[in-house]
């Protein structure tokens, strides 16, 4: 893990129907992660801008402790 480009790649392989899509990762540098959001307020697309270690710190609020499982909701 020796780069923040290590980590997202690494990360992106667990980000399907987690907490955020590949699709919505928009760029990333040494520093900060760029992605794309929906603000439910005004119904707009927005872009957001995290230092790394923010958002990891977003990211992981949505994995599961152990033993918890998730569910799925199919159509």
């Amino acid at each position: 893990m020796a780069t923040a480009e290590t980590v997202v790649k690494y990360l992106s392989r667990y980000t399907r129907k987690i907490a955020i899509s590949e699709s919505r990762l928009l760029a990333m540098d040494d520093t900060h992660v760029r992605f794309r959001y929906q603000d439910y307020r005004d119904g707009q697309s927005k872009v957001m801008i995290l230092e790394g270690p923010e958002f990891l710190r977003r990211f992981l609020q949505h994995v599961l402790p152990h033993g918890f499982m998730g569910i799925r909701h199919f159509g």
